[in-house]
């Protein structure tokens, strides 16, 4: 992840760990708002498809 995207996503509240091979990422401490995202992304999609579960769940 880049220094660029780490820092926008925990400015907005988000936690972020690394697990393995995934990061796991925690939307203000509350567990019920958890995501993974996979370190290498293995098509173009899966950044957009994630910031659109989080959009969905969060708003």
């Amino acid at each position: 992840m880049e220094a660029k995207v780490r820092s926008a996503l925990q400015d907005m509240g988000f936690e972020i760990s690394e697990e393995g091979k995934h990061y796991k990422i925690v939307f203000q401490g509350d567990e019920r708002y958890t995501f993974t995202m996979p370190k290498s992304g293995s098509d173009h999609r899966g950044g957009l498809n994630l910031a659109g579960d989080i959009s969905r769940l969060l708003l």
